[in-house]
């Protein structure tokens, strides 16, 4: 259960397309097995190099994974604070209008 649960948090941090398919292909593991085969990939792959400015980049496509998920912070759905506060508020405005009405039923937010 857990790791079905990383798995929804990872693609909604990841950008929407064929990147961030390709991301969560190279990510998100069916298995043991497969999640040991996915981290050596990985990490044999990752190298470190220090800049003139004396920041540390990584390099491979572990680097690439990493600055994939840190450059989409600011458009994916998963940190979408603006819409998530709006669709509580709805869901905030239903319920007491229900309450109001006297309604019952379940409330979904988009």
């Amino acid at each position: 259960m857990c790791s079905r649960m990383a798995a929804s948090i990872l693609k909604g941090a990841l950008p929407r397309g064929e990147e961030g398919e390709k991301a969560a292909a190279e990510l998100i593991a069916k298995d043991d097995d497969q999640y040991e085969e996915f981290a050596i990939k990985l990490a044999s792959g990752l190298s470190y190099r220090t800049l003139p400015s004396g920041r540390v980049e990584g390099s491979g496509r572990l680097g690439e994974l990493r600055k994939l998920l840190y450059d989409s912070r600011w458009t994916c759905a998963l940190f979408d604070t603006k819409r998530w506060v709006s669709d509580l508020e709805s869901a905030y405005d239903e319920a007491w209008r229900r309450w109001i009405t006297q309604e019952g039923g379940d409330i979904y937010l988009k």
